[in-house]
């Protein structure tokens, strides 16, 4: 019954669940008893069987020699939403005017490379993004490449993947302080008159970052167009007078330039693939866009906690079997025809025909190639990912890493 409420791209009620479960399975049960169910001991239950088809994830990596110098690609993002009232409780929002007293965070870690979700976690939307990077650190494993926003990082948070014996990619906080290899501060007011003088869009230099760790990295930069300098400075000039404070002259500086920071090695990443692999954290955007557009993740009315962890888990339970489905076809087709699947289209279509999927997990000793073989023919009709004009897109950015 969760795994129907959870096809359903918005709230499910429990009128709708008790006529299903009396359709379905021939069971009677009122409202407020189905209410009753919703308890401590069924979140657990729902949760366990998640957790171990997280556990049980099919490798789902397209080309071996996709980004072969790492064992694993990790792109890791937040969404936030507002939830009824009723449940701040638990899941704390900001507060004020705009924002609802109760909102959640689902935070979101995927290995592109081999196609898993590596975590996902269900916390009170007050809670930040550094308050998770810094206590999962411990995670990373050793050549790994991790991939995400600058609300992850600090030079603590680098230093321990650095320790790891892992890598990552980032923007380069304008707060950090940065340093030469000799030890001189770097002034980015000086760099951007030098590149200027030079007509140089575009250099890579070792340096130190931190006050206190100097981390050895590769700063890796960029002078952006005059007009995204100019939205940059009006955005931050508008915040600036929110706060109370005016802009420095070297944060002015910054502004010019996109900055990004790695401790890759220069033989496994260029300098100019570098920010190539960064857009690769996007993809997370889309996936949250197939939470909330496809899958109604967001669309919670009032109820109580348990059944709404309950939502969650079935939410995401079925989100990855889909994910399953599309890791079991997407090598071969990708072989076959030279092309990457869509997962946009492929979420939609498998969410038109939940119901197939729901006879095969009702009938398990019902033959599963017949299943396969309906939703490959459909899937490999016009579900394949677009290239876009005058953008560079995943699709060239998979075959370009692919070494």
């Amino acid at each position: 019954m969760m795994l129907y409420a959870a096809a359903i791209n918005g709230p499910c009620s429990l009128s709708q669940a008790s006529c299903e479960i009396a359709e379905s399975f021939g069971v009677s049960i009122s409202k407020q008893g189905l209410d009753d169910r919703y308890d401590a001991s069924a979140v657990a239950f729902i949760r366990s069987v998640f957790e171990e088809q997280l556990a049980r994830q099919i490798d789902g990596t397209i080309h071996a020699d996709y980004l072969k110098k790492f064992t694993r690609v990790r792109i890791k993002d937040a969404t936030r939403f507002d939830l009824p009232g009723r449940l701040k409780e638990h899941f704390c929002g900001y507060g004020g005017k705009t924002t609802s007293e109760a909102a959640a965070c689902i935070q979101y870690e995927f290995d592109v490379k081999n196609g898993k979700i590596l975590d996902l976690d269900f916390t009170p939307a007050i809670r930040t993004d550094f308050q998770d990077a810094r206590e999962k650190a411990g995670d990373i494993q050793k050549d790994d490449l991790v991939i995400r926003d600058l609300g992850y990082f600090n030079s603590g948070v680098f230093k321990k993947i650095i320790e790891n014996q892992a890598f990552f990619i980032s923007r380069l906080h304008s707060k950090i302080v940065v340093f030469a290899q000799e030890g001189k501060e770097i002034s980015f007011s000086r760099l951007y008159n030098k590149m200027i003088r030079e007509n140089r869009a575009h250099m890579e230099m070792p340096v130190l970052i931190g006050l206190k760790e100097k981390l050895p990295v590769r700063l890796v930069i960029d002078i952006m167009p005059e007009d995204v300098y100019q939205k940059r400075i009006k955005k931050a000039e508008k915040e600036a007078k929110k706060k109370g404070f005016h802009l420095t002259d070297e944060y002015k500086a910054r502004a010019h330039f996109n900055l990004l920071i790695t401790n890759t090695l220069q033989e496994d990443i260029s300098d100019s693939q570098i920010y190539l692999l960064y857009k690769i954290r996007w993809q997370i955007e889309l996936i949250f866009k197939i939470w909330k557009s496809t899958c109604g993740i967001n669309k919670v009315h009032p109820m109580k906690y348990h059944r709404l962890m309950c939502f969650f888990y079935a939410k995401f339970l079925l989100i990855l079997i889909n994910y399953q489905i599309i890791n079991l076809l997407q090598r071969g087709l990708y072989i076959k025809y030279g092309k990457l699947l869509s997962k946009d289209k492929c979420f939609k279509t498998l969410t038109h025909y939940f119901y197939k999927i729901r006879k095969v997990l009702l009938e398990p000793n019902q033959k599963i190639a017949k299943f396969l073989e309906s939703i490959t023919f459909m899937l490999s009709k016009n579900h394949w990912l677009e290239k876009r004009k005058e953008r560079i897109n995943y699709v060239e950015i998979f075959d370009l890493f692919i070494l």
